[in-house]
């Protein structure tokens, strides 16, 4: 089966902007004549910020409770997650700033949208976001730094402004980019320079402490492909149904829905709805767990009294390195979780196959929904806790990929670490209860 990233989230994050409006055109968009410096103001003539009127601002939450902007009353906000621990806001306005827009991405560090090679730093995401917000929305920025608020509960924040163009339309432009100890926050506004300078009088950006996932089953479901929509760069489930609902472009769905059919016949073989559907329900019953308990009794392993013999056994049969490492990995399994052993890599892939099936046009997201539903509650089944569900995931990692978990610098040693990082986020995609009613509520 080949590794496959299939995304689109440039497309549906520069959907979202370009949906709330293009820059106005404007008669004077020089950085430094059109927006004040920072949230405090520049002294103009006789009067001072301090004492001029302030437009009228109001607070918007994010979906996930994690963080909210304040920013110009009155703005419409629509919310999308993009994976578990990463979500999506879209400020617009329809009637009095028509053309304006703002549009915030917050996650945690291990969970940044598009999966980006290196993040060491605020400025490296703030490079990596922008460059994500505007590919594919038309709109280009120059840029310069300039002073950024103060945010409650950050270490670090990082203003910039610039000319936006969109065709022969430009406005103002101002990005504000935030960091946490465990988590990355970006604002990006967008409109004619009098609505951006307004903006930057009232904006501000708080991190809620001790804010927890809601905890719905549709939460549950993202945490179970929370890991390999890390890897992708963000879920194709809910970055289809972002384009669908917003109203993208027929060729925009398209060119998703022809990397998910190819991602499907490819590693899959599944060619249409029913192909779907059988492979789901084979992952549900097991498939490729099935194989390694079948392929772990045909080596003896579950006879042997322990890892070590086993392990010493199949040296003596000078087995390919693959094959070895496989084997101790459905050995770990079988020797943790019994009959369930990598169950959980059959099951979260449930929600992987599924969600590239609504995108292809096979099932509608009701269905794609409903068979994860069935995933999820079996996988309660056959484990106790987040970690049990995550250990046997890995162990199935090792056991497809033939690399083991140990191995530094292997694809399965990296999928182990993101696996760390994320369970060891607060609130985390895993911070969610386990043990939590799974209920149909789409």
């Amino acid at each position: 089966m080949k590794k496959r990233k299939v995304l689109l989230l440039a497309a549906a994050i520069g959907l979202a902007l370009t949906a709330c409006g293009a820059p106005k055109e404007s008669t004077d968009t020089t950085p430094g004549n059109s927006v004040g410096s920072n949230a405090a103001g520049n002294v103009t003539g006789q009067e001072s910020q301090e004492s001029e009127k302030l437009p009228a601002s109001q607070e918007y939450v994010s979906s996930d409770g994690t963080y909210k902007i304040i920013l110009l009353e009155g703005l419409t906000q629509v919310d999308t997650p993009l994976q578990a621990g990463a979500t999506m806001m879209a400020l617009s306005s329809e009637s009095e700033r028509v053309g304006f827009s703002c549009l915030s991405v917050g996650s945690s560090k291990s969970s940044v949208p598009g999966n980006p090679a290196a993040m060491d730093s605020l400025e490296d995401y703030a490079e990596h976001i922008t460059k994500m917000i505007l590919d594919g929305s038309g709109v280009t920025v120059s840029w310069e730094d300039t002073d950024a608020p103060s945010a409650e509960g950050a270490t670090q924040c990082l203003a910039r402004t610039g000319v936006a163009k969109m065709g022969v339309s430009q406005g103002q432009a101002y990005g504000y980019y935030v960091e946490s100890a465990d988590s990355y926050f970006s604002v990006f506004i967008v409109g004619n320079a009098d609505d951006v300078e307004d903006a930057r009088k009232v904006i501000g950006l708080e991190i809620l402490d001790g804010a927890a996932l809601q905890g719905g089953t549709s939460d549950f479901i993202n945490s179970m492909t929370a890991i390999l929509d890390t890897v992708n760069g963000a879920s194709i489930r809910e970055i289809f149904k972002a384009l669908e609902d917003m109203g993208g472009a027929g060729s925009q769905l398209e060119s998703l829905a022809v990397q998910a059919r190819q991602s499907l016949s490819d590693s899959w073989g599944v060619e249409d709805a029913a192909g779907l559907t059988e492979m789901a329900d084979s992952l549900i019953n097991g498939l490729h767990n099935k194989d390694a308990l079948e392929l772990l009794n045909q080596y003896g392993g579950t006879s042997e009294p322990n890892r070590e013999s086993f392990d010493t056994k199949l040296k003596e049969q000078n087995l390919d390195e693959g094959i070895h490492i496989s084997l101790l990995a459905a050995y770990d399994a079988w020797a943790a979780y019994g009959e369930g052993a990598i169950a959980a890599w059959d099951l979260s892939r449930v929600g992987t196959i599924m969600s590239f099936g609504y995108a292809s046009g096979y099932c509608t997201y009701e269905e794609s929904m409903d068979k994860i539903l069935e995933a999820a509650k079996k996988s309660q089944e056959l484990f106790d806790s987040w970690e049990d569900f995550n250990k046997s995931y890995l162990y199935g990692y090792s056991y497809w990929s033939e690399e083991s978990l140990d191995t530094p610098g292997s694809s399965a040693a990296e999928r182990a670490e993101l696996v760390r990082s994320m369970e060891a986020q607060a609130n985390g995609p895993f911070s969610i209860d386990w043990n939590m009613t799974l209920e149909k509520e789409w």
